[in-house]
């Protein structure tokens, strides 16, 4: 990544929950949005790349879902109480990806998925953890690694 790129979330910045598996996704999920982070900005520099920013697209989107789901499938499985709040928030966030990916689609315009990305997604993604996910691991690490 140049200098010029700043990466949307450095390793660094992401918040640390009680389960190693849960925190690799949250660095593969930061891997991923760096990637299109990296191809929005050089668009924005006048060097868009259409299909990689597609590709990337649907596979952060992709992760996401399967991240989700999973996260939604073992917070079920083990009876976590806030369990609807936590699976509700990964609805609508995934409802707001859909829809992003949709515009894309019809309009190919960087531009609403980079204000996405930089400007709304990393606060969403900073809070979700340190609130929903910490508490979620804590509880989930009694049953599993």
């Amino acid at each position: 990544m140049s200098e010029q790129h700043k990466p949307v979330l450095s390793a660094s910045d992401i918040p640390l929950v009680a389960l190693e598996s849960m925190n690799q996704t949250h660095r593969e999920e930061v891997e991923l949005i760096n990637h299109l982070g990296e191809l929005l900005q050089a668009a924005r520099d006048g060097k868009p790349d259409l299909e990689a920013i597609d590709r990337a697209l649907d596979v952060w989107i992709d992760h996401t879902a399967s991240h989700f789901e999973r996260e939604n499938r073992l917070m079920e499985q083990y009876g976590f109480p806030p369990y609807p709040i936590h699976a509700g928030e990964h609805a609508n966030v995934l409802a707001e990806l859909n829809t992003l990916r949709e515009r894309w689609r019809q309009h190919q315009d960087p531009e609403p998925v980079a204000r996405y990305l930089f400007d709304k997604w990393p606060a969403w993604f900073d809070m979700h953890v340190k609130s929903m996910d910490k508490v979620t691991a804590q509880f989930l690490s009694k049953f599993i690694d």
